[in-house]
């Protein structure tokens, strides 16, 4: 099935973060400058709350036809409807909530497998009080994973303007990443990185950098063995099939400006290693990636931010961006 237009599914996220505020700014500013259908996927009341408490006028539309979405209007915000468990509260995490927030990310996935849509745009969910409902994974990444088609190992990529980080490790402790690495694991991602940014985003021969996990990236061995067991062993199987890699290179010098430049990807061993360089650099101006999906997903860059929920003060600029890098890779991938 071709979509007419390009059809972009935004997720619910956490219901008493700033999801729902963020999302209804991002339409509004969308609106004029779009050529995407994008509907949201959440309960209508949040919308409708948001829109009051933002003092900003706007008409829903209930979509009900999921077959084709021909009931999908322009100049109204879409929204295909599922039902909260309990009402929410801005700031206050309600764990009754947890299946509306599994159902909206499912629900999206469903669409985009049955050629409903083109790419989901995900707003942030709290992963902690999701496991309080038998949430298993240790993240919104991983469990994107789980639903794909073929139960697949995707990648989480951060990229701004000029930098663009991939962490190997996501969200476990730092204790456990030089058991949880190996050099299968190096290849297996990186491939897969390689060819993401090949055939989807369109840049050839990508240069990729990688990361040492040591000071000094173990500075031969005197500093810790993982660079000499584990990485050097990985790049040198990538130049054998191919692939632009270099390093590993210490951690301290590889976010350096002059060496920004060289590259077109960082890959760094674990999360804190890549997210603090391109978050302290370009916070603000950041989208968040999935690679090796089934499907486009991106998402903002940020948290739930409960601090300031119902306050009218989130930014909904980071979700901008990751709606337009939806589009912009639905284009790519589409040859055009």
């Amino acid at each position: 099935m071709n979509l007419i237009k390009n059809r972009i599914l935004i997720t619910a996220g956490e219901p008493a973060s700033i999801s729902s505020e963020i999302t209804v700014k991002a339409i509004k500013k969308l609106k004029k400058i779009s050529n995407s259908e994008l509907i949201i996927i959440t309960d209508p009341d949040l919308i409708k709350n948001e829109l009051k408490n933002l003092n900003l006028p706007g008409r829903l539309n209930i979509l009900k036809n999921s077959l084709n979405f021909k009931d999908f209007k322009e100049d109204y915000i879409n929204i295909f409807p599922i039902k909260l468990r309990e009402k929410t509260f801005p700031g206050i995490l309600n764990k009754k909530n947890s299946n509306f927030v599994m159902n909206a990310i499912k629900t999206s996935v469903n669409l985009l497998l049955q050629k409903k849509a083109n790419a989901m745009v995900t707003n942030p969910i709290n992963k902690f009080i999701m496991k309080s409902k038998r949430f298993k994974f240790n993240g919104h990444t991983e469990y994107l994973g789980h639903l794909s088609k073929f139960r697949k190992k995707p990648l989480m990529m951060l990229e701004s303007e000029k930098l663009r980080v991939v962490p190997l490790t996501t969200h476990i402790p730092v204790s456990s990443v030089s058991k949880i690495l190996n050099t299968k694991m190096i290849i297996d991602k990186i491939n897969i990185l390689n060819k993401e940014l090949t055939e989807i985003y369109k840049i050839k021969n990508p240069k990729i950098h990688i990361s040492g996990l040591n000071p000094h990236s173990g500075d031969g061995g005197k500093i810790g063995k993982e660079e000499l067991r584990i990485i050097y062993p990985a790049i040198r199987k990538l130049e054998e099939i191919g692939v632009n890699v270099k390093g590993p290179i210490p951690g301290d010098t590889l976010f350096q400006k002059n060496k920004i430049k060289e590259y077109d990807v960082a890959v760094c061993m674990y999360h804190d290693q890549a997210l603090i360089p391109i978050k302290t650099l370009y916070s603000g101006n950041i989208i968040n990636t999935t690679l090796g999906l089934d499907f486009i997903r991106t998402s903002p860059d940020h948290g739930t931010a409960l601090d300031i929920a119902g306050k009218k003060k989130a930014d909904p600029s980071s979700l901008i961006l990751a709606i337009k890098k939806a589009e912009d890779l639905i284009q790519k991938k589409n040859g055009k």
